[in-house]
């Protein structure tokens, strides 16, 4: 039976419907599988709206993405229980939802930051 295209694969061998050969790499991209791990050290500096975070990730990291991709991800990550939600309806204009990280999102950043610096040695030493 085969996987869910949402589901990490760890045996690609498994399913023939793939559109990837056997035991050939599945190609994620590099930025996409970090861009959770940018937005969580965003929302740690301050409370913000996906507007913003959007924003953000242009001007510090220079990452171009769609804004359905950050709230979609923004939205995942609350379901997990790394962000928290609010709706702010001061002010002029419609109601805004603000991110707030949670304990539990600090402590999965700070152990994510620890494995990517891990990995920077390692990528570091390749291109050496």
């Amino acid at each position: 039976m085969c996987r869910s295209p949402h589901t990490p694969i760890d045996h690609p061998h498994e399913c023939r419907h793939m559109h990837h050969p056997p035991h050939a790499p599945i190609h994620i991209g590099p930025i996409r599988g970090l861009l959770h791990i940018a937005i969580l050290k965003l929302v740690r500096e301050k409370p913000v709206h996906g507007s913003e975070i959007h924003s953000l990730l242009k001007e510090k990291y220079e990452l171009d993405v769609p804004k359905p991709l950050v709230y979609g991800l923004l939205r995942r990550l609350e379901m997990h229980g790394l962000l928290h939600s609010r709706w702010d309806t001061e002010g002029g204009g419609p109601a805004k939802r603000i991110y707030t990280i949670t304990e539990e999102g600090i402590e999965y950043l700070e152990y994510m930051l620890k494995k990517l610096n891990k990995v920077k040695i390692l990528v570091d030493r390749l291109l050496s």
